[in-house]
This record gives structure tokens, C-alpha cells and sequence, in this order.
């Protein structure tokens, strides 16, 4: 006797568990590719910013030396930067620069830039 051509019911249910799965999974994997690239566009915008004060501040460090902050924004605030100086040896000055990002954001910590600054 011959069997009568397609499916079964239950190949049909298996074939469409495997499709399931294999759609939540690229699914889940969107979704964390998407966070990370939020990220890495919030870490972006703060490194812009903060060479950004660096240049300013190194172009204006011989004349004026104020230790200041600012925030850094991408719709709301995104990070803050501290600037501070000390003196150093030879009429140089030390710029120290550190980007916090706000609020707490884990993989993206806090950065340190540190510059001489030579004066004559």
C-alpha cells in the first residue's frame, strides 16, 4: 500500500519548534547588539567631547589655569567631565581631565587624560 504524499502533523510541529527557537535566538542576539551599539555611541559623543575641552584647554592653559566641569550631553546627561591643574617643574602645567560616565554605565568606566602643558 502506498503512502499518501506531504507531511505529518507531527513533522509539521517539529519543523516549526526548530523555526521557533532559531527565531528567538536571532532575536535575543538583535536585541544585544542593539544595547551595545547605544553604548558604543554614548562612549563616542564622551571622547568627542572630552578632546574636544582638551583642545580648548590646552590652547587657552598658558594664560588661564581654572579647574572646572562640565557635562557632556546626547538628549540628556550623558557624562561629566573634571578638569584640574597643578603646577609642574620648568613653568609647566599639568592638565588632568577625567570623563565620568553618567549615570554608572557598566563597560563604559570613568577616563583619565593627562597632559603637560609646556609655559614660556
Amino acid at each position: 500500500m502506498k503512502r499518501p504524499a506531504g507531511f505529518t502533523l507531527l513533522e509539521v510541529l517539529v519543523a516549526l519548534t526548530v523555526l521557533t527557537l532559531g527565531l528567538l535566538g536571532l532575536i535575543a542576539q538583535t536585541a544585544t547588539l542593539v544595547r551595545a551599539l547605544a553604548r558604543v555611541r554614548r562612549a563616542e559623543t564622551i571622547t568627542t567631547a572630552a578632546a574636544a575641552r582638551l583642545e580648548q584647554l590646552r590652547a587657552t592653559g598658558c594664560i588661564t589655569r581654572v579647574d572646572g566641569g562640565a557635562v557632556v550631553r546626547q538628549g540628556s546627561v550623558i557624562a561629566r567631565l573634571d578638569w584640574s591643574w597643578t603646577a609642574a617643574a620648568d613653568s609647566s602645567h599639568q592638565l588632568r581631565l577625567v570623563a565620568t560616565p553618567l549615570p554608572s554605565q557598566p563597560g563604559l568606566p570613568a577616563e583619565t587624560l593627562t597632559m603637560v602643558l609646556p609655559c614660556r
